[in-house]
């Protein structure tokens, strides 16, 4: 299924277009050229997700996660499985949605309430975009996340500073620039 970029917020279509940017005749982009400065604006937003096979199953493991995103979890989950850490209610829809990037090399939309501790489910919508270091299998999707309810997100203290592009490029393996 072809994602709809045109009928998404433009921040779907624009990270689109800088991950085509890195393909460089490849299917996919790789994690390892990826600038955090080309996207800075939605980087509290970002997850990136780790693609690995665990006892023949496919398993996704949050590498990196958004200041935005932890903080409306309210949980730590960088480094955690997401099988682990996404609330039962939503886990499978989710893996499902990852399985069909992995399967797909495409990337894939999803909206649908998430639970969040305190606040019941908060509207939200994501793309996960494929990430491949040969550019044929993907190893790391690359999930980026808005919350059309919270439109009032801008005012919430999450742009991106410093030590975010910092810890960014240590989550991708880049030197700081």
């Amino acid at each position: 299924m072809n994602v709809a970029f045109a009928e998404l917020h433009p921040r779907f279509a624009a990270m689109r277009d800088y991950l085509d940017g890195l393909k460089h005749g490849h299917r996919m982009a790789r994690a390892g050229d990826l600038d955090p400065r080309g996207f800075q604006d939605w980087l509290a937003f970002i997850n990136l997700i780790d693609v690995g096979l665990h006892q023949d199953a496919l398993r996704f493991r949050f590498r990196l996660v958004g200041t935005a995103q932890g903080r409306a979890a309210h949980l730590a989950y960088e480094g955690r499985f997401v099988d682990e850490v996404v609330d039962p209610a939503s886990r499978r829809r989710v893996i499902d949605d990852l399985t069909r990037v992995v399967a797909t090399c495409m990337p894939h939309y999803g909206r649908y309430g998430m639970p969040f501790p305190g606040r019941g489910f908060i509207d939200s919508e994501r793309v996960f975009f494929p990430l491949s270091n040969d550019g044929r299998m993907v190893n790391t999707i690359l999930a980026l996340h808005r919350y059309p309810d919270l439109e009032a997100q801008a005012d919430a203290g999450f742009a991106a500073q410093a030590w975010h592009m910092d810890a960014w490029q240590r989550a991708v393996g880049m030197e700081t620039r």
